[in-house]
C-alpha cells in the first residue's frame, strides 16, 4: 500500500493540473487507436500496448506523452490488473515531428513500434541518446529516431554560481575560471548574443524579436567571484549577464559589496534571489518559498527589491527573481507578482520557449564536469 501511495504522490507532483489520483490505473489497448490533445490528433497507440491512465471520463482515458495530457477512446482499451507506471520524467528537449514518427520500444532499428506521432506535433523528450530521443509515453519510455524530428531550440538561460581558480572539493556550484573563459570564448566565436531578463520576458510574450543565437547568462547568490573573475571576461567580450543576489549577504566576506554592484552595471543586471528567505525550514524540510505565508514571502521579496534599487539608484527597477533551490509554492508566485516581479527562474533543465509561463522559466545548469561539447549541446537544447 505504501508503494502505491508514493507512486500516486509522484504522479500528482509531476502533473499538478490533473485529476484525482484515485483514478490512476493501467489500461491495455485492444485495438489500434488515435490519441488526441484538446485540439487535434497527435499520436496513435498500437494494439496490445499498456499505458497508465491518469483519469477517465465517460468516453476517454487520459494519459501523458512527454509532458502533455492526451486522451484516447475507452472503447479501444480495457483496465488490466497491472500496477500503473510512474509518469514523472525529465523533458528538457522540445521536438517537432517532421513526418509521422514511429515510437519504438527500444533504441534500435528493428525495435517494435508501440505507437506513432502525427506530423508537425510538438513534444518533449529527454536528451538525445545515440540516434534516439527517449520520450515518456503513457508511463513507459519510448524512442523516436532523430531523423523523424527536429529540435525546437528556444533560448538557453545559463546558470552559474561561484567561479574559482581551482576546485578543491566536489561542490557542483563551483566552476573553474579556465572553463568559464573557454565557454565565453565559444559564445563569442560562434556569434551568440547575450540578452537581459527584460529581453527574454518580452520575447516569451511574443512582444519582441531576438537574434536566433540569443543567450541569457545568470549567476546565483552574489559571490565575489562574479566581480573578481567573471566580470573581466564578460566585459572583454562585450557580454551582458544577470546576477541574482541574496541581499542580506551583500558586504559579507566572499560576497559582492555595494560598490561592486554600482560599478559593474555595464555588464550585470542585478536581480532578486530573496533577502533572508534563501533557507530551508528545518521542521518541514521545505524551502521558505514553499513553507512560509504569502505575506511573509512578499515582505522578504520586497525588501530585496528595495535594497538593490537603493544601492543602484538612477530609477533602477528589479523585475526578475531566481527561486532558491528552484523551489516555490503557489503563495510564492502570488507574492512575487504583488512585489513587482514579472519573471522568475527555476533550476529545471531545458531552454525557454515563447508561450512559457513567466514564473517557471527553465535554465541550463553549467558545472565543471561538462565538456565544451556538452556546453554547446545545452545551448542548442540537446
Amino acid at each position: 500500500m505504501k508503494k502505491v501511495v508514493v507512486l500516486l504522490i509522484l504522479c500528482l507532483w509531476a502533473l499538478p493540473n490533473f485529476a484525482d489520483a484515485s483514478a490512476v490505473k493501467a489500461v491495455k489497448i485492444t485495438e489500434t487507436t488515435p490519441v488526441f490533445n484538446d485540439k487535434q490528433k497527435v499520436a496513435v497507440f498500437q494494439k496490445g500496448t499498456t499505458h497508465t491512465a491518469i483519469k477517465e471520463s465517460d468516453r476517454f482515458y487520459h494519459t501523458v506523452i512527454g509532458n502533455e495530457e492526451v486522451k484516447f477512446s475507452k472503447i479501444r482499451a480495457v483496465a488490466v490488473n497491472s500496477e500503473p507506471q510512474n509518469l514523472k520524467g525529465s523533458h528538457p528537449v522540445r521536438l517537432k515531428t517532421v513526418k509521422a514518427a514511429q515510437i519504438l520500444d527500444k533504441p534500435a532499428l528493428k525495435a517494435k513500434a508501440i505507437g506513432s506521432m502525427q506530423p508537425n506535433t510538438v513534444l518533449y523528450a529527454q536528451r538525445q541518446k545515440g540516434n534516439y530521443f527517449p520520450i515518456m509515453i503513457g508511463g513507459a519510455t519510448g524512442y523516436i529516431h532523430k531523423n523523424e524530428v527536429q529540435i525546437d531550440t528556444g533560448i538557453p538561460v545559463l546558470m552559474y554560481h561561484d567561479i574559482v581558480h581551482k576546485k578543491t572539493d566536489q561542490n557542483v556550484s563551483k566552476l573553474e575560471v579556465a572553463k568559464f573563459q573557454e565557454q565565453m570564448d565559444y559564445l563569442k566565436r560562434n556569434h551568440w548574443t547575450t540578452i537581459t531578463p527584460t529581453d527574454l520576458e518580452l520575447w516569451v510574450q511574443k512582444k519582441k524579436t531576438l537574434p536566433k543565437k540569443s543567450v541569457l547568462i545568470t549567476f546565483d547568490d552574489g559571490y565575489e567571484s562574479t566581480i573578481l573573475l567573471a566580470y573581466p571576461i564578460l566585459k572583454k567580450h562585450g557580454f551582458q549577464a544577470t546576477s541574482f543576489i541574496i541581499t542580506s549577504r551583500v558586504n559579507r566576506p566572499g560576497m559582492v559589496k555595494e560598490e561592486d554592484l554600482i560599478r559593474t552595471q555595464d555588464v550585470y543586471s542585478y536581480q532578486n534571489h530573496t533577502h533572508m528567505f534563501h533557507l530551508f525550514n528545518t521542521k518541514s524540510n521545505l524551502s521558505y518559498l514553499q513553507s512560509e505565508s504569502q505575506e511573509a514571502i512578499y515582505l522578504d521579496i520586497l525588501q530585496a527589491n528595495q535594497s538593490i534599487e537603493e544601492i543602484l539608484g538612477d530609477g533602477s527597477r528589479v523585475t526578475a527573481h531566481a527561486y532558491p533551490y528552484g523551489k516555490r509554492g503557489p503563495q510564492a508566485v502570488r507574492a512575487l507578482m504583488a512585489s513587482g516581479i514579472t519573471s522568475a527562474y527555476t533550476i529545471d533543465e531545458g531552454n525557454v520557449f515563447q508561450g512559457d509561463s513567466l514564473y517557471s522559466l527553465n535554465r541550463q545548469r553549467v558545472h565543471s564536469g561538462m565538456s565544451l561539447k556538452d556546453f554547446a549541446d545545452r545551448l542548442e537544447g540537446k
